[in-house]
């Protein structure tokens, strides 16, 4: 029964951001614009650091080859969740504004259903680029790619769930939309510097209050260095934080005033 329900959740997820992707492309100018924009965004970002590790070949044991990896999970995984679950990065300002109403209509969950409802498609250039600076992270094979892929969906999910978790805040403390948006941003700001520069303060938010580690250092160390028991640790987190998402978003909902306004989006 389980099965077959995420089953068909997937596959109307997958309809529905198909629909959002063919409906961006009927104008081609603004979608190329931002998917391309993007992929210079990315490499421009990334040049700075080819510039950095040139004069600096290794900062604390980490290279330019790292960095690539590092670059490559962060922007893949991030665009899983871009692409898949944008509207979940509207939630605060839905539960602030009342606007949950239209959600609340349908039959099909309400947390799958206002997180599939947008596709941001600048992230189809995030993805493409992470696929490309993959390949210049060091000796590749089939193994490690799959690997790669594997960890990139985890990273997305603990994304995820981190996102609920803090958008779900504005249940309890009004609005919560601005600083959601800061500690996200936090979030994907420590996933994309060299991992041995943080010590201290910064080493213990990056295990507690942001998830930095089980995003980035965790996910390259183990591509770069595999071991059971780690992928482990990394399947149970993401589990814990997805699961510990849907709870405060369920709780959060009980609590949840209506706006009055249900409509019918055409």
């Amino acid at each position: 029964m389980f099965l077959s329900t995420a089953a068909k959740y997937i596959s109307l997820s997958w309809e529905i951001i198909k629909i959002n992707i063919l409906s961006a492309m009927e104008y081609r100018i603004s979608f190329l614009t931002q998917v391309f924009g993007m992929i210079v965004n990315d490499v421009g970002f990334a040049l700075l650091w080819v510039i950095f590790f040139l004069k600096f070949p290794s900062v604390n044991g980490w290279t330019f080859q790292d960095s690539a990896l590092l670059f490559a999970i962060s922007t893949v995984s991030f665009s899983f969740v871009m692409i898949s679950a944008r509207g979940a990065h509207y939630l605060a300002r839905n539960i602030a504004k009342g606007e949950l109403d239209y959600f609340l209509s349908f039959p099909k969950n309400v947390l799958w259903h206002v997180s599939i409802s947008k596709t941001e498609i600048s992230a189809i250039g995030d993805l493409i680029f992470g696929f490309i600076i993959f390949f210049f992270s060091g000796s590749i094979s089939f193994e490690k790619f799959g690997l790669f892929l594997i960890v990139s969906v985890f990273a997305a999910i603990i994304f995820f769930g981190f996102t609920i978790i803090t958008q779900s805040l504005s249940f309890y403390f009004g609005n919560f939309e601005e600083a959601a948006d800061q500690l996200f941003h936090a979030l994907l700001g420590f996933t994309l510097y060299p991992q041995t520069t943080f010590y201290g303060a910064l080493k213990f938010i990056m295990f507690t209050i942001i998830p930095a580690f089980f995003v980035a250092t965790l996910p390259v160390e183990l591509i770069k260095n595999f071991s059971w028991k780690w992928f482990l640790v990394l399947v149970v987190f993401a589990i814990c934080i997805f699961v510990a998402a849907v709870i405060v978003f369920n709780r959060g909902l009980k609590r949840y005033e209506s706006g009055n306004l249900i409509n019918v989006k055409m």
